[in-house]
């Protein structure tokens, strides 16, 4: 389902994971090669996303868990990064890890929505890094990408089932394009032997409350 802003939400019109949803069509789209559609939902991204350089909310509209830059999480940040690093995004990228740089590396997310405290960040995540080094050109850092993919392995068989192949396949298939490495090899063979496809598929059905768009982009991308 896509808002009046051209953002991604789920069935019922839920917009809390507006950014999530939408990083991750951009990003399935480039990895489909439909570009055109990639670069303009880009502009939308960035138009009702960000807040200032490097700096996102959730969406545009809607309470504070939705609008407020302190509410946003390493699972939105990370579906924009990909977006932006397959996309050749590099100046967004930089602004995003200098803004990272300046809190630690730790994501927006310090703000309880429902008591109004801080409370403890996501820390930036080895996807996150993979991804960044990959749409940064940073081709030096390669024998630190063959490291860091092993985490493709890992979430091959440790996953979690309600979202696991948009936090990971995306990503996966980015990287036999971008500096592929022996381990990121190895981790699709593995992912081509289990049924992400189907668990992507049910897990954004209109009945499961999903975003059917990304479904049927799932579902193209698992044909290519």
């Amino acid at each position: 389902m896509i808002d009046s802003q051209g953002l991604y939400v789920q069935a019922d019109g839920s917009n809390g994971d507006s950014a999530h949803r939408t990083g991750l069509v951009c990003a399935l789209y480039c990895l489909l090669g439909e570009s055109e559609k990639a670069e303009a939902l880009c502009s939308t991204m960035i138009r009702e996303l960000e807040v200032q350089p490097g700096v996102y909310r959730r969406s545009s509209y809607g309470d504070t868990w939705d609008t407020n830059p302190r509410c946003f999480s390493r699972d939105q940040a990370s579906r924009l990064v990909l977006a932006f690093a397959l996309l050749g995004k590099k100046q967004k990228l930089k602004s995003w890890l200098w803004a990272m740089f300046k809190r630690g590396f730790f994501h927006q997310n310090n703000l309880d929505d429902e008591t109004g405290r801080w409370k403890f960040p996501d820390l930036m995540g080895i996807g996150e890094w993979s991804n960044l080094i990959r749409g940064l050109g940073w081709w030096w850092a390669y024998p630190l990408l063959v490291l860091l993919d092993l985490n493709f392995i890992g979430m091959v068989f440790l996953r979690k089932p309600w979202d696991g192949a948009s936090l990971y396949v995306p990503d996966l298939k980015y990287a036999q394009i971008k500096y592929p490495t022996p381990t990121a090899w190895f981790a699709e063979k593995l992912n081509s032997k289990a049924d992400w496809c189907s668990e992507a598929l049910s897990n954004h059905a209109a009945e499961n409350n999903g975003c059917v768009e990304c479904g049927d982009l799932f579902a193209k991308l698992a044909k290519v």
